[in-house]
Parts: structure tokens; C-alpha cells; sequence
């Protein structure tokens, strides 16, 4: 294996490895506002390694150039698409979990007989 291939399995480890804690961010935490930032940024490093790691592979000087405008792209574009949904939750009146508060629980409506 070329120094090159060892970086690129390692850039390769590294977004598997983000796009893992991701989604287990996505199961544990308590609210829409942290199950978001965890998918951003797990999913926002991993894409971007795995770039990296492609980058390291690539055979001539157009694909690098094509790989690096697209990860520029989405380095733009991920957070901005974070920040427009984060702000639709906070618009609809979704509050964020705090250890303080009980969640609150809909009351159920008693069936009539």
C-alpha cells in the first residue's frame, strides 16, 4: 500500500466513524434541536472525509479540482440547510429539552360511553 492509499482508507475510517456517531445522535438525544446539530455535523464531516480520502485517490488534477469545488459547495450549503429547517422548528413553537422541565405529556381524552 502507497502512503496515499493508507491516507485515503484512513479519511475513509474517519467518515464512517462520523456518519456512526451521527446516527446514534439521532437516537439519543431528548430533542429536535440536538438531533439536528448531531446529523449536521456528524453528516457534514463525514461527507467531508470521505471527499478527503477521494481526493487522496484521484488520478489527475480535473477530477481534484471537481472533488474540491464540490466540497466546497457543501460546506456551504449543509449548515445553511440546517439553520433554514432549525428555524422552522423554532418558528412552530417546538421549545428545546431542558433537565429541568418534565417533558410535558398530552392529556387523552376520556372516551364517552
Amino acid at each position: 500500500m502507497t502512503v496515499r492509499e493508507i491516507l485515503a482508507l484512513a479519511a475513509f475510517a474517519a467518515g464512517f466513524l462520523f456518519g456512526t456517531l451521527g446516527i446514534i445522535g439521532l437516537f439519543r438525544f431528548p430533542d429536535a434541536y440536538s438531533r439536528l446539530q448531531a446529523g449536521s455535523l456528524c453528516g457534514t464531516t463525514a461527507v467531508f472525509s470521505i471527499f478527503l480520502g477521494a481526493l487522496a485517490l484521484s488520478p489527475g488534477w480535473e477530477v481534484s479540482t471537481r472533488l474540491l469545488v464540490i466540497m466546497v459547495f457543501f460546506l456551504i450549503s449543509a449548515p445553511i440547510g440546517s439553520h433554514i429547517v432549525l428555524r422552522f422548528i423554532w418558528n412552530s413553537g417546538v421549545s428545546p429539552w431542558s433537565p429541568r422541565r418534565k417533558p410535558e405529556r398530552p392529556e387523552r381524552k376520556q372516551s364517552q360511553p
